[in-house]
């Protein structure tokens, strides 16, 4: 008996046979959507908290919430980051850190609330713009992001997107 739960705990704690990732998607809620246009309604549906069609800083703030993994709620970590767009939306991890980069604003390795500047305001439809343009220009646009088997899928489906076939009903 006692070495059946240590076995069960190897496998959890060490990830042998993809368990721990099983588990850690069960428990975070790790079910991403997998088409382009699904990942960018996610990311929409997490931001706009309130619900009122405009993304705010009141918003980005209690999103931000969610990427808390460690307990320090002021303080987001690159691999913090990372978890939440792959889990949470199903980007790449190098789409992840290509985030975290553009939220360290001032470039010290983790963001805080330093790194959030100027108030905001979008639309939903303007928001969701944003998103894709930024995933479809900014990261696609480098060939180099195109390398990863994930990226190089998700980069050819958005490419055969438009701005206009991003609807979230």
């Amino acid at each position: 008996m006692l070495a059946l739960r240590l076995t069960v705990f190897a496998l959890l704690v060490c990830g042998t046979c993809g368990f721990s990732g099983y588990w850690f998607n069960l428990f975070n809620h790790c079910n991403p959507p997998e088409q382009m246009v699904g990942k960018f309604c996610v990311i929409l549906l997490d931001n706009n908290y309130d619900g009122d069609n405009n993304v705010t800083n009141r918003d980005i703030h209690y999103d931000s919430l969610f990427y808390d993994y460690d307990g320090e709620l002021c303080t987001m970590h690159e691999w913090e980051l990372v978890t939440k767009w792959t889990c949470r939306f199903g980007f790449s991890e190098e789409f992840g850190r290509f985030m975290f980069n553009r939220f360290d604003i001032i470039e010290d390795g983790v963001v805080t609330e330093g790194d959030f500047g100027a108030p905001l305001s979008y639309t939903a439809d303007n928001f969701l713009v944003m998103n894709f343009n930024l995933y479809k220009n900014l990261y696609c646009g480098d060939p180099k992001n195109r390398e990863n088997p994930v990226d190089r899928v998700q980069c050819a489906e958005v490419d055969a997107l438009t701005p206009e076939d991003i609807k979230c009903t």
